[in-house]
C-alpha cells in the first residue's frame, strides 16, 4: 500500500510539472452570464484542434495548455455569433477578463436543436443504450429494453438477470444502487414504462468509484429529466394486447427557477400477461425401474406497479448546493395457476395431481435521500448523501391438491398455505472528495456504508380437521445483518497529450451474519478485501483510439441465496437457499479499439467461487428435486464484441452488435466434479427507415444462441420486431405502434443431464408471444434551451472522462 501511494505521488509531482500555461476568461450573454459555451483551441499555425471546454454556470472557463505559442479561440453557442480571438501565451496564466458574444440577428425566435443518437453508444466502460432513438426500443417495460440489450440474458421463468454470461448483476437507477432482491428487481423492471427512461447504460468494467459488488458489472438505468429553465416535461399513455391486455401511462415534469429545482414523475402498468410451463424429470431407482414426474402449469398473473419520484434541489448560494428526494415503488403479482403433475414409472401411467395455486407477490419499496455538495474551492468539491432504503415483501400462497389414481379418479385430497414476509431497511452514507489541478491531473476520494437489517419469516401450514397447522419442517425466522464498509480513491492524469490514464483502489469490509431464533451465526463471515482498476484511453487521430482497463469485482450471496426459504413448483419439486455459500471474486481484463463509430471488444476475466442460481439436486431416497444456488470452483471466460453502425443513405440506418463468449467452468458441488465448456454468441440488429411526413419505420430483432449457466443449458432463443411512428407537426407529439415477437420464438427451454448425479431435467417457459401496442407521448411546457443552473454531482468528472 506505502509504494503504491509512493508510485501515485511520483506522477502526480511529475505531471505538475508539466502544467506550463492556461488560458481563463468569462462569457458574457447580454450582459449575463454565458453558461455552457463552448470555447475551443485552435493551432494559430494550421488551425489543428489543441484542446476544448465548456463555460460553467457563471460563464467562467479555464484551459490548461502544455506549450506557449499563438491560438485561435473559437466561442460558440446557440444563438449567438461565433466570436474568434487570437491570443498569445507566453505566460503560466493568460485571463481574458470578460468576453460579451453577440446575438445572431438572423435567429427563428426558438431555436429547436434535433439529433438522433444511435440506438447503442459505446464508451469507454460502458455500453449506452438510447431507448427514444428507438420505436422498438421504446415500446413495453424496461425489462422489455435489456431483453433486446446486447449481452443481457433475461430469465423470466427465474426472475433473474445475466450480462455478459453471467448473473452477478447490479442494478442502478439515476446513480442509486438497488438494494432490493434480484427478483424483485426483475418485477419493478417488467413494470417501468420503456417511455419514461432515458438511457440504459451496460457498465462491465466499472471504475474504483462503484461498489464492488457484482461480477458481470452493472446496468445503470436513466429516467428522463430535463435540464431546461421553466417549467416542462412529457406524458406517455399506452395499450396493447398479447394473450392479455396491458395499458400503462407515465408523465414526468421539472420546474427550474433560479435556485431551485423540482422534479418528479410518476408511471404505472397493468399487465394481464398468461404463461405456460412444463418441468420434466426422470430418476433412476435402484431397482432399475425409472420414475418421471410430468409437470404442466398455466398461469394467470395480474401485474400491476406503480413508480414514482418527487424531489428538489437548491443553490444556497455559489458554492452550496442542497438536495432531497424520496422514491416509491409498488407491485403486486396476482396469480391462479393450474398444475397438471403426471407420474410415470417405466413409462407406464400410474397416477396424477391437480395442483391449484392462488399466489400474490405484493412487495413496497422507498428511498429517500438527503444531499449537500459543497465547492471548497475552485478545484475542489465535497459532497455527501444519506439514503434510508425501505423494502417490505409479502408473498402468501395457497395451494389444493387433488391426488388422482390411474383411472383419474380422485383418491384424497390436501390443502396447505405458505407465506413469505421479508422486511429490509437499509441506511447508506457517503462522502466524496474531488480536487483537481493543473495540467488535468484529478484527485479523488470517498467513504461508504451500506447497513442492512432484514428479517425473513416463512410459515408453511397443512389443512388438518378442518384447521391449518404449521409445518416446522419447511417454515422458519431468520434474521440478517449484514455490514458493508467501504473506502476508494482514485488518480486520473494524462501519461502525454493523447493518452489519459486513472488508477483506483477501493477497500470494502463486510460482515454478514444470519442467525435464527433457535441458533445463531447460522452464517457468520468477516473479511476485508482491496478492489484496484486502472484505466488508459490513447487517442491516436480523430478516428482511432484504443481502451485497456482493469478491474477487481466481487459477488457476495444474496439473501435469497442463504436464506431458508421454499418456494414449491410442485409437492416433490422446490426452490431453498444454500446457507454454506460463499462469495465469488472476478478479476477482468478489458481491450477495445474504435475506428469511427465501429468498435471491437475484447474480455478475459476469471471467476473463483462463481455464483450460479437455480442448480437442480435430486434426492434420491425422496425423489424430490431442489434448486439452490451454488458456488463453482471456477469460470474462466473470454467475449469479444463488435458494434457495426452502417449509414446506407440519409435515410436508411442499419446497427449491428454481435458478441461471442467463451466460458470454461469447473463444478465440485456435485458428488462428482464435472468440467462444462461453451461458445455462444448474441446479436443484436435494428434497421430504420426515414419516411416523408415525419414517417418513420424500424424492424429490430436479437438472438441467442444456446449457453450454460451451471449445469443448466439453455437453448437458442430471440425474438423479431417492427415499430412505426408518427411525429405530429410540432414535433412535441408521437404515436408509436409496435408489434414485439413476430415469430413466437421467446420461449425459454433448458435442460441438464448429468447421468452420475441421476439428473435428467427439461424445462420448458412460455412466455405471450406476440405483443401489438399503441402508444401516445407528447412533451409540454417550455423546450427552448436557456441558461440552466449545473447541478453538482460527485461522479459528473468522472462520467466526462469515461
Amino acid at each position: 500500500m506505502k509504494s503504491l501511494l509512493l508510485v501515485w505521488l511520483t506522477l502526480f509531482l511529475n505531471l505538475l510539472s508539466h502544467a506550463q500555461s492556461s488560458i481563463a476568461g468569462r462569457i458574457l450573454y447580454q450582459e449575463e452570464p454565458g453558461s455552457f459555451a463552448t470555447i475551443v483551441v485552435l493551432q494559430k499555425s494550421d488551425s489543428s484542434l489543441v484542446k476544448g471546454a465548456i463555460s460553467d454556470v457563471e460563464g467562467a472557463f479555464k484551459i490548461d495548455l502544455l506549450t506557449d505559442d499563438d491560438y485561435i479561440l473559437r466561442i460558440s453557442s446557440v444563438g449567438y455569433v461565433d466570436k474568434y480571438l487570437t491570443i498569445k501565451v507566453d505566460k503560466p496564466s493568460t485571463d481574458l477578463g470578460d468576453i460579451s458574444m453577440q446575438e445572431n440577428a438572423q435567429q427563428l425566435n426558438e431555436v429547436v436543436v434535433q439529433a438522433q443518437r444511435p440506438l447503442f453508444e459505446q464508451k469507454i466502460d460502458r455500453t449506452v443504450i438510447n431507448v427514444q432513438s428507438s420505436i422498438t426500443a421504446s415500446a413495453g417495460s424496461a425489462l422489455d429494453i435489456l431483453e433486446k440489450s446486447p449481452g443481457v440474458a433475461v430469465d423470466r421463468a427465474n426472475n433473474s438477470l445475466a450480462l455478459s454470461g453471467k448473473q452477478g448483476v447490479r442494478v442502478m437507477i439515476n446513480g442509486k444502487m438497488s438494494r432490493m432482491p434480484p427478483d424483485a428487481v426483475v418485477q419493478m423492471l417488467g413494470g417501468m414504462n420503456a417511455e419514461n427512461v432515458q438511457t440504459i447504460e451496460l457498465i462491465t468494467t466499472p471504475p474504483a468509484k462503484y461498489e464492488a459488488e457484482g461480477d458481470a458489472g452493472i446496468i445503470h438505468i436513466v429516467l428522463k429529466k430535463s435540464e431546461d429553465e421553466g417549467s416542462n416535461g412529457s406524458y406517455a399513455l399506452s395499450a396493447g394486447y398479447g394473450r392479455g391486455e396491458k395499458t400503462g401511462a407515465s408523465i414526468n415534469f421539472n420546474h427550474r427557477r433560479k435556485k431551485l429545482n423540482f422534479f418528479g414523475n410518476y408511471s404505472c402498468r397493468r399487465d394481464d400477461s398468461p404463461q405456460s410451463s412444463s418441468n420434466l424429470r426422470l430418476v433412476d431407482r435402484e431397482d432399475g425401474s425409472a420414475n418421471q414426474t410430468d409437470t404442466f402449469s398455466d398461469r394467470m398473473p395480474v401485474i400491476t406497479t406503480h413508480n414514482a419520484q418527487i424531489g428538489f434541489d437548491y443553490q444556497l448560494n455559489e458554492k452550496v448546493l442542497i438536495g432531497s428526494d424520496f422514491s416509491y415503488f409498488n407491485n403486486k403479482w396476482d396469480m391462479e395457476a393450474v398444475n397438471d403433475i403426471l407420474i410415470s414409472s417405466n413409462d407406464v401411467f400410474e397416477s396424477s395431481i391437480n395442483l391449484f395455486t392462488q399466489e400474490i407477490n405484493q412487495s413496497n419499496y422507498l428511498v429517500s435521500n438527503v444531499s449537500l455538495s459543497v465547492d471548497l474551492t475552485e478545484n475542489s468539491n465535497l459532497s455527501t448523501e444519506l439514503d434510508y432504503i425501505r423494502f417490505d415483501s409479502n408473498n402468501p400462497t395457497d395451494y389444493q391438491q387433488i391426488d388422482l389414481d390411474e383411472q383419474g379418479e380422485s383418491i384424497g385430497s390436501t390443502e396447505f398455505r405458505s407465506s413469505k414476509e421479508t422486511p429490509i431497511a437499509t441506511w447508506v452514507p457517503r462522502v466524496d472528495y474531488r480536487l483537481s489541478f493543473d495540467g488535468g491531473v484529478v484527485f479523488e476520494a470517498g467513504l461508504k456504508a451500506a447497513l442492512n437489517d432484514l428479517d425473513n419469516e416463512i410459515n408453511v401450514e397443512n389443512l388438518e380437521n378442518g384447521a391449518f397447522v404449521q409445518d416446522p419442517r419447511l417454515s422458519n425466522i431468520a434474521f440478517l445483518n449484514e455490514d458493508i464498509f467501504a473506502g476508494y480513491t482514485s488518480l486520473s492524469f494524462k501519461l502525454s497529450p493523447t493518452l489519459d490514464s486513472k488508477v483506483g483502489l477501493r477497500y470494502e469490509h463486510t460482515i454478514t451474519d444470519l442467525d435464527s431464533p433457535s441458533e445463531s451465526n447460522t452464517v457468520y463471515l468477516s473479511f476485508g478485501k482491496f478492489f484496484p482498476s486502472v484505466f488508459l484511453n490513447k487517442r491516436i487521430n480523430e478516428d482511432n483510439s484504443w481502451v485497456l482497463s482493469y478491474s477487481r469485482r466481487i459477488t457476495r450471496p444474496t439473501f435469497r441465496d442463504i436464506a431458508p426459504f421454499v418456494i414449491f413448483l410442485d409437492p416433490n419439486t422446490f426452490s431453498t437457499g444454500n446457507e454454506a455459500l460463499l462469495p465469488s471474486t472476478t478479476d477482468a481484463v478489458r481491450a477495445e479499439y474504435s475506428y469511427k463509430d465501429f468498435l471491437i471488444a475484447l474480455q478475459v476475466s476469471r471467476d473463483n467461487a462463481a455464483i450460479v442460481r437455480f442448480q437442480p439436486q435430486v434426492d434420491e431416497d425422496s425423489e424430490v428435486q431442489i434448486t439452490t444456488s451454488q458456488n463453482l470452483d471456477y469460470r474462466n471466460n473470454l467475449s469479444a464484441s463488435l458494434t457495426l453502425p452502417i449509414e446506407i443513405t440519409k435515410w436508411w440506418d442499419l446497427q449491428y452488435t454481435v458478441q461471442g463468449f467463451y466460458q470454461k467452468a469447473f463444478i465440485n458441488h456435485l458428488e462428482g466434479d464435472v468440467e462444462i465448456s461453451q461458445t455462444n454468441f448474441t446479436m443484436n440488429a435494428s434497421s430504420s427507415f426515414v419516411l416523408p411526413k415525419k414517417w418513420k419505420i424500424e424492424l429490430s430483432g436479437f438472438y441467442a444462441s444456446p449457453s450454460y449457466f451451471g449445469i443448466m443449458k439453455y437453448r437458442a432463443m430471440g425474438s423479431l420486431n417492427i415499430g412505426v411512428e408518427k411525429k405530429l407537426n410540432d414535433d412535441k407529439g408521437t404515436f408509436r405502434f409496435t408489434a414485439t415477437d413476430l415469430l413466437n420464438s421467446r420461449d425459454f427451454r433448458s435442460s441438464a443431464l448429468v447421468p452420475e448425479e441421476n439428473i435428467n431435467i427439461r424445462r420448458v417457459y412460455n412466455l405471450e408471444g406476440q405483443i401489438f401496442n399503441l402508444s401516445f407521448s407528447k412533451n409540454f411546457g417550455n423546450n427552448r434551451l436557456k441558461k440552466i443552473r449545473k447541478k453538482p454531482n460527485s461522479s459528473s468528472e468522472e462520467q466526462k472522462r469515461l
